[in-house]
């Protein structure tokens, strides 16, 4: 991990709250460089950031012959080194050197993920809403992919619809068999999730901290609950209702498209994945679909390719729903088949 102390000079991570640097810090590493190195060419596209944090750097262009050397701990030295795109120019050690070097996409997600931070804490406030506790877990949970890909401008209506859940140890949050009513938030705390066998005997699961997020499998497929959640001790949830939850997240996350819509994808090399059970999956699938069960899915989602599109179907449509926003909060692209299997013309 690098010292978050490293990173409080450089624009524009000197603005970051210290929680959200201290995050960032974990996620970037420094470079050691030998005199002479070149780390970037003129005309690279490449997508980081890169910082110089001591000693020197010639930066250099084929057009002219004047040369420049940064210095590392100057003015200069605070922003990244020929940071438009294509590279304008060359850069080179002069001595050794040490470098931070950041994805642009971690740098972006760093600063609008502490704008959120703010903005939700400061309409909070001006709600009257006083939860304590400060605004790690806020941070953790806007840090979960499925909220990096809501529109920004979607995060402070969620956040206001939200209500606090103050609970102690071995309080049962929902158990297997509920209907499905709240989709929940951790802000405090750590919950075990747990499964009743057909043999009777309870499996844990796993265990769920801040910024964790569970219970939408129910609201988006209208079954009961599949699991039971159990307080570990005192804590604390957020919770947004069905009917929230219906408008400001699933609404805005999912994507679908029609039966040739789906076709042209799978054309162009997307894959189509069927989330019905195996024993219907036998039965009749789509030419070139690959069986992935939904209740297989968490386990199996780190065989998919995280970058390529993925359509999914299944009869109805719903369980492709529920299948769709699991993946989302993993980072995958991935679209509904519209209507489902059942809404593809026969032929004859």
């Amino acid at each position: 991990m690098v010292d978050p102390e490293l990173l409080k000079n450089l624009i524009p991570l000197h603005n970051l709250t210290a929680g959200n640097l201290e995050r960032l810090a974990k996620r970037v590493q420094v470079e050691e460089l030998p005199t002479g190195r070149v780390i970037f060419n003129e005309g690279d596209t490449d997508d980081d950031a890169v910082y110089l944090l001591e000693g020197g750097v010639e930066l250099s262009s084929h057009e002219t012959t004047m040369k420049r050397v940064v210095q590392g701990g100057t003015e200069e030295a605070s922003y990244a080194l020929a940071s438009t795109r294509p590279r304008p120019l060359t850069a080179k050690t002069t001595t050794k050197t040490k470098i931070l070097r950041i994805d642009n996409r971690k740098l972006d997600r760093a600063v609008v993920l502490d704008e959120m931070t703010s903005t939700v804490s400061t309409i909070w406030g001006a709600a009257g809403n006083e939860f304590g506790g400060g605004t790690v877990w806020l941070a953790q949970m806007l840090g979960n992919k499925i909220f990096s890909m809501l529109p920004s401008e979607k995060i402070a209506p969620l956040m206001l619809k939200m209500q606090p859940v103050s609970v102690k140890s071995g309080h049962i949050v929902f158990k297997q068999g509920d209907p499905g009513d709240y989709y929940y938030v951790v802000k405090k705390g750590r919950f075990n999730v747990s499964h009743k066998e057909k043999d009777g005997k309870v499996k844990i699961l796993k265990e769920l901290g801040p910024g964790s997020v569970f219970g939408e499998q129910s609201l988006i497929s209208g079954d009961t609950r599949n699991a039971s959640i159990v307080a570990m001790g005192a804590g604390t949830l957020m919770r947004l209702s069905k009917a929230d939850f219906e408008e400001l997240l699933k609404k805005p996350l999912l994507r679908y498209v029609d039966n040739r819509e789906a076709r042209k994808m799978v054309k162009g090399g997307a894959g189509l994945l069927d989330v019905r059970a195996s024993h219907e999956y036998k039965t009749g699938a789509l030419k070139g679909s690959q069986n992935f069960p939904i209740d297989q899915l968490r386990d199996k989602a780190n065989e998919l390719e995280l970058r390529r599109r993925y359509v999914l179907c299944c009869k109805t449509g719903v369980q492709s729903e529920v299948a769709a926003f699991l993946l989302r909060q993993r980072g995958f692209e991935v679209f509904v088949l519209k209507g489902g299997l059942q809404a593809i013309p026969r032929k004859g």
